[in-house]
């Protein structure tokens, strides 16, 4: 029986975060030598710009320029903190720091490709929904060589990724949701609102992963629900979905 599966992209299918939190020590260690005379702290710096990038995501989504903005806020009012003239050669080093991370080269999880292989050749229906910028998100797919599954009618790309977002794309697909299914590592973005709209859900969480992710997953489940270790065990659950024993 055919399924509709929903994919998320970042940490999901390919690697992520961990870019992100190499820019974040490049960004602290650079911090710590433009204010090495000033009294501020690596930690105050580091909690400075984790508040500031995560109210960014609340209020303006998951663009491209909501990370490295994050970094030259947090320079300014560490300067204005500490009576220090901004200086524009350090916000240029920083914003460099910040865009660097969509520049990085894109790689798969283990068993990623071979897993959407397998559920495409037994017959099911593969869709990417994915948060962030629609430039830097289509090249990843491009330079994933992933493109022939995700085509282009089949990439959902959005710079805020919620329940309403999800919803919408259901019913704009006419999705059947008892035969619907989301794959993801968020469980603020991916999972919670799938379990919300009423479709299965497959989590796969990122071993020390973003902050933002994490979200309350006691909700009312009507469909299936899993939590695996790798999206290895993915066919052998839809599979089992669809011929219970």
């Amino acid at each position: 029986m055919r399924q509709n599966i929903l994919f998320d992209l970042d940490d999901t299918l390919i690697h992520c975060n961990r870019f992100f939190s190499e820019a974040r020590t490049e960004f602290l260690d650079a911090m710590d030598r433009m204010f090495a005379s000033y009294p501020i702290t690596r930690k105050m710096v580091d909690e400075t710009q984790q508040h500031i990038d995560l109210s960014g995501i609340e209020q303006f989504g998951l663009g491209k320029h909501r990370f490295p903005e994050s970094l030259i806020s947090t320079y300014r009012l560490m300067c204005e903190k500490v009576g220090k003239e901004p200086l524009k050669h350090d916000e240029d080093e920083l914003l460099s720091i910040g865009y660097g991370v969509y520049t990085k080269e894109v790689e798969l999880y283990p068993h990623a490709h071979e897993t959407l292989e397998r559920l495409k050749g037994e017959g099911h229906e593969l869709y990417l929904y994915t948060g962030g910028d629609h430039e830097i998100q289509t090249g990843k797919v491009l330079r994933a060589g992933l493109e022939h599954i995700f085509t282009k009618d089949r990439r959902f790309i959005s710079e805020h990724k919620n329940r309403d977002v999800l919803a919408r794309i259901i019913r704009e697909k006419q999705f059947d949701k008892e035969h619907t299914w989301m794959i993801g590592n968020s469980a603020r973005t991916d999972i919670r609102p799938a379990l919300l709209e009423g479709i299965h859900a497959i989590h796969l969480p990122d071993k020390g992963g973003w902050s933002f992710d994490h979200a309350d997953l006691n909700v009312p489940v009507t469909g299936k629900f899993h939590t695996l270790e790798s999206i290895v065990h993915v066919p052998p659950v839809i599979r089992e979905h669809i011929e219970p024993k």
